[in-house]
């Protein structure tokens, strides 16, 4: 479950933990990272917010998405 903190956006904490796991390891470069329904009901959150947390990572260069396979951790130096 996510920890709730007031004045932030519930997406901006499924982000930083996605990404806290992707820098430590957790997650590790060209393997996919947990499918959104999965992520769904670990974190205890809507759908629409893991995807928008994904989405930003994706902008970020963090995650890529190779279509019908789901989002991979990109390789990063």
């Amino acid at each position: 479950m996510i920890e709730w903190r007031a004045n932030e956006f519930l997406w901006v904490q499924v982000y930083e933990l996605l990404k806290q796991r992707i820098e430590d390891g957790t997650y590790r470069p060209d393997l996919p990272i947990p499918s959104e329904t999965y992520l769904e009901q670990e974190l205890g959150v809507a759908k629409k917010t893991v995807r928008k947390a994904v989405h930003r990572l994706r902008e970020e260069g963090f995650v890529y998405t190779r279509r019908n396979l789901g989002n991979f951790v990109a390789a990063r130096e």
